[in-house]
């Protein structure tokens, strides 16, 4: 008797998405990769991991993507999830429309705040140093290619400014930069509470976010097909699991190998393992076989639970290793993502969840090249 496993696959980073035009169903779609780390409508999170691109300009979110794309900036994991490098400029620009046309920042839920620095003292630094290029109303220049500031997470600001300090960057138009040389840290948190104050003005009482419909992902023969034996199966619009396939040329004991590897790398510890041969037979290199490893961060792990304790039957820190009986290799993990879109964790576990998505994500690219 051979167990039949039917895997509801609804958010594919591994594939490509043809290119249509910079029309809304190209880039809702395209988007749905961008939401593992950004939240579904590029709301992102508070923190330092996850800026919000809902409602930033076009220009910008498309420059920004092409700046990644070139090299010119580097997030090798954002890169490879969106599968970046064979995205075409007519794609870029579909998703940039995309986000741009998300109004989030005029719904109260969505409002910045920002309580670790003086507003006042912020003000006046703001108009000193930041104006000229962000506007004064915090809302960017494109003829400078400057971004909004007002509108944008604290915490990623702070960061960024960060990246500033050490040299790492320069603003594009001035690659002699020294905005930040006479800047202290508190000055920053300082310039961070003003501008979290610009975004109030946009704010409307009595207006909530509705975003449009998400177009049904394109059917697989995993989620179309009948259940053998009138088992159980889910099929949902949601982003409810990620896949992606493993190298041909990369075995089930190298991939576990890579996998383990990167998470070491990102202080993540190796539970224990559950496998099963999906067959009568034993276990063999070309019998169907499934693992589970889950790579966890206890402080995480107590977040999360505490926030949802439900959250200890989705296993967040989980990754399903599958080897059918072509010897074929799929790596697969629950899309936290989706509890974020619908509201069910505070803040701090809305960035926990944000941040294990992207965790699980780089080890899963690990084990999907086998480590090279």
């Amino acid at each position: 008797m051979r167990t039949a496993v039917v895997s509801v696959l609804l958010c594919l980073w591994s594939i490509s998405f043809p290119a249509q035009g910079a029309d809304s169903d190209t880039g809702e779609r395209i988007n749905r990769k961008c939401a593992l780390c950004h939240a579904m409508y590029g709301q992102g999170v508070p923190g330092d991991s996850s800026p919000r691109l809902a409602g930033l300009p076009a220009w910008y979110l498309a420059k920004a993507t092409r700046d990644y794309q070139t090299g010119a900036r580097k997030n090798d994991l954002m890169v490879a999830v969106s599968d970046l490098d064979n995205m075409s400029r007519e794609e870029i620009e579909a998703v940039s429309d995309y986000l741009a046309a998300q109004d989030i920042g005029t719904d109260p839920a969505y409002n910045i705040r920002f309580e670790n620095g003086d507003a006042e003292v912020g003000k006046r630094k703001y108009e000193e140093d930041c104006k000229t290029c962000h506007k004064k109303n915090g809302y960017g220049k494109k003829n400078k290619d400057a971004p909004p500031l007002a509108g944008q997470y604290p915490g990623y600001l702070l960061s960024s400014i960060h990246t500033f300090f050490r040299g790492d960057r320069n603003h594009d138009n001035d690659p002699i930069d020294d905005t930040f040389d006479d800047i202290s840290d508190a000055e920053a948190r300082d310039i961070l509470a003003y501008l979290a104050t610009l975004d109030d003005r946009r704010i409307k009482a009595d207006y909530h976010f509705q975003p449009a419909p998400m177009t049904p992902p394109a059917a697989t023969a995993e989620a179309s097909s009948r259940a053998a034996g009138g088992a159980f199966r889910v099929v949902s619009d949601s982003q409810t699991v990620v896949m992606t396939d493993v190298d041909p040329a990369v075995d089930a004991e190298d991939a576990i190998k890579a996998m383990v590897a990167k998470a070491k790398s990102l202080n993540l510890s190796l539970q224990p393992v559950s496998s099963a041969a999906l067959d009568e037979q034993e276990e063999s290199s070309k019998s169907p076989m499934m693992k589970v490893l889950q790579f966890c961060s206890p402080s995480q792990a107590v977040t999360l639970l505490k926030a949802s304790p439900v959250l200890a039957n989705y296993g967040p820190c989980s990754i399903t290793l599958y080897r059918d009986e072509d010897e074929n290799i799929r790596l697969m993990m629950v899309n936290l993502d989706m509890l974020v879109d619908g509201h069910q964790l505070p803040p701090a576990a809305q960035r926990i969840a944000i941040l294990i998505n992207q965790d699980m994500l780089a080890i899963m690219a690990a084990g999907a090249r086998g480590g090279h």
